[in-house]
């Protein structure tokens, strides 16, 4: 009796292990889009969520902590917290302007990036994350590569304050749009670095 049980047992595993390995051949890998459909859907992308490290080296400060991004159209919301949860900063920027809170006080300007600067003594070409966080150049950069894929690699990017950054891509996610993964940002004006590794995109 026993015996039979084993068998049974034996039978019903191997069609599990059966179907499990039938449904894992039919899985198809993702197809990315060739350079040019890539490129369209990128610059069509207006609504994005995205979660990540973020590092940022400068001369007089360095800080590195949790980035949370949200993108809405031509407008953005912001937020920075180190690794123990305390917020560095929270921006939002509106048809009036850019709002920042840091260190309990809340600050605004029509500039983020100037903003940022004088609040934190650190430099961010903020005002152009919605370009390169997504992997597309802006009209005013020059200097660019791509991969064989088609997938920019790096370009040098103007801010708004005129300062020159040399934006790499390290790392792309495996989906159709090849989304960033990991970006590297560095400027010769004072030798500032940023390393962004995105953890989770939103669509």
């Amino acid at each position: 009796m026993f015996a039979a049980i084993k068998t049974g047992c034996f039978v019903v595993f191997s069609l599990i292990l059966t179907g499990c390995a039938s449904q894992s051949s039919q899985l198809k890998p993702v197809i990315p889009l060739s350079a040019q459909q890539r490129q369209l859907q990128l610059e069509q992308l207006q609504e994005f969520t995205l979660t990540g490290a973020l590092g940022v080296k400068a001369p007089q400060e360095s800080v590195s902590g949790s980035l949370n991004w949200q993108q809405q159209g031509p407008y953005f919301q912001a937020n920075m917290t180190n690794f123990v949860g305390i917020s560095i900063f929270e921006l939002e920027t509106d048809a009036r302007g850019a709002t920042v809170k840091a260190d309990g006080e809340t600050h605004q300007a029509q500039s983020a990036s100037a903003l940022l600067d004088y609040l934190s003594g650190w430099s961010l070409p903020i005002e152009e994350m919605p370009l390169w966080l997504k992997g597309v150049a802006s009209p005013e950069s020059f200097n660019h590569q791509w991969d064989a894929l088609g997938r920019l690699t790096s370009f040098t990017l103007k801010d708004s304050q005129e300062r020159d950054w040399q934006v790499s891509y390290v790392e792309f996610f495996p989906d159709a749009l090849a989304l960033p993964k990991e970006i590297r940002l560095k400027t010769q004006a004072d030798g500032s670095s940023i390393k962004l590794v995105v953890r989770k995109w939103q669509l």
